[in-house]
């Protein structure tokens, strides 16, 4: 072998040397910057659910209003019935001068379905002392207009359970008005669901004088 030979020959081994000590040093100095990089960095972790919040938008309670005034016009009885949100019923009733001025709350009762209550279209005495409003179709409750106790202490007259107290065993078809300032008109049927006699109901005393025909 000649010296240019050996010569070419080291020449070689020296370059494929060089090469793979050079790929070591490139590997190893990756892996350092790797380490580095990753011990650098903080490392989270977190089970953390995310909670999203759609916004609903509120319900607003619907109110019903109705009302009645009286004969002469000086008098105005007013109902309003809020819808709950519960599924039940808020009634407030007053009372107050026909342009809606010096208002008195007379009566506030929440209900539940089937109960009800409504303003008649004959709701005031002939001398706008008294009220009454209707209480599930065919009964009725007997106030004073000013919302003062009405007699003996009470603030309302329950008609039907006035029936119910004297023993008439005859039921309440309905109350249809006025027939004096003082006197309460009451329709009845009988206990075979038959056409009874009428009735007046006396405000103040809570007499029930029963009447030769109905009205």
């Amino acid at each position: 072998m000649t010296i240019r030979h050996i010569l070419e020959l080291e020449t070689i081994s020296f370059l494929f040397l060089t090469a793979v000590l050079s790929s070591l040093f490139v590997w190893q100095s990756n892996r350092n910057l790797q380490e580095w990089f990753y011990a650098s960095l903080p490392y989270v972790t977190s089970n953390k659910t995310e909670t999203v919040i759609t916004p609903v938008a509120n319900r607003v309670a619907k109110i019903d209003t109705a009302s009645q005034i009286s004969p002469d016009g000086v008098k105005l009885l007013t109902m309003k019935k809020t819808h709950n949100t519960d599924g039940t019923f808020s009634y407030v009733f007053t009372t107050s001068d026909g342009s809606g001025t010096n208002e008195k709350q007379i009566y506030t009762k929440k209900v539940t379905e089937p109960e009800s209550m409504a303003v008649p279209f004959n709701a005031w005495s002939p001398d706008d002392k008294y009220v009454f409003i209707q209480k599930n179709g065919n009964n009725a409750l007997v106030f004073k207009a000013t919302g003062e106790e009405i007699a003996g202490g009470e603030l309302y007259f329950d008609v039907e359970e006035a029936f119910v107290q004297k023993g008439i065993k005859n039921r309440i078809d309905k109350v249809t008005g006025w027939a004096s300032p003082t006197l309460v008109i009451v329709n009845t049927v009988t206990p075979e669901d038959e056409k009874g006699p009428s009735y007046w109901f006396e405000v103040p005393s809570k007499a029930i004088i029963p009447l030769a025909s109905q009205f």
